[in-house]
């Protein structure tokens, strides 16, 4: 091959690659390279619930006894008829009652091996929604014939009652401390990026009357502040 040949090639070559480069060449020289991760901060805050309550669930039931099975059912389903009979004379509305517990458990002797008797247990739960009567409701019930109390449970009637307003301290709580964490690292908050609820429920106060029915009437019974807490994680940007 003629030298004048090999640098025909290596002209056309070189005339190919500066053709390619062209393009690349003709771009705008002021175009911004590409962003980088956006910064941001992230901050938790909470709020808290004070609510009185103005429900309260009662757990009240009978337990009777019998040498056999049919028997210590029907006592207990007669008792407890007049129990709930005695709750709904105290103004208490039969929508309000709920089955919470039916039981029957054989019982033995001291040899553990031969059945003497059984054991039924029927348990509900009573909704007062006047709590000025707890105390009275739960003595007609021990009048009639109850015999078991599981324990009082306050709370409200409309859950979401204030938790628009406690939403809205929580998230002020998180950016008051955002502006903090942002000041001190010489930068802003921009806009909000995300927000997410991460409530926790305190659980409901109970007041254990277990063993307590024979006590002397009125039942004294005073209602606690209700309280719950609501938590919110959010995420800013930074300026």
């Amino acid at each position: 091959m003629s030298t004048r040949f090999r640098w025909g090639i290596l002209g056309l070559v070189v005339g190919i690659a500066l053709t390619l480069a062209l393009p690349s060449l003709g771009q705008p020289s002021g175009t911004p390279p590409a962003s980088g991760t956006q910064r941001t901060v992230k901050v938790s805050g909470s709020a808290i619930i004070r609510s009185q309550p103005d429900e309260a669930v009662i757990s009240i039931g009978v337990q009777t006894q019998d040498r056999t099975a049919n028997q210590a059912l029907r006592d207990n389903a007669a008792k407890m008829a007049k129990a709930i009979n005695a709750v709904v004379a105290a103004g208490v509305s039969r929508s309000d009652i709920d089955t919470s517990f039916i039981n029957l458990n054989p019982n033995y002797d001291s040899s553990g091996r031969t059945v003497d008797s059984y054991i039924a247990m029927n348990q509900v739960e009573v909704t007062v929604r006047d709590l000025t009567r707890v105390g009275h409701v739960i003595d007609r019930a021990v009048s009639a014939g109850a015999n078991l109390a599981g324990g009082i449970t306050f709370k409200l009637s409309n859950e979401n009652k204030g938790r628009p307003d406690a939403l809205a301290a929580a998230v002020q709580d998180a950016r008051s401390q955002a502006e903090a964490l942002a000041a001190a690292a010489g930068a802003h908050l921009g806009q909000v990026v995300s927000i997410e609820q991460t409530s926790s429920e305190l659980p409901p106060p109970i007041f254990d009357e277990r063993g307590k029915a024979d006590i002397a009437s009125p039942t004294p019974v005073f209602p606690p502040t209700l309280e719950a807490q609501v938590s919110v994680t959010v995420v800013w940007a930074l300026t």
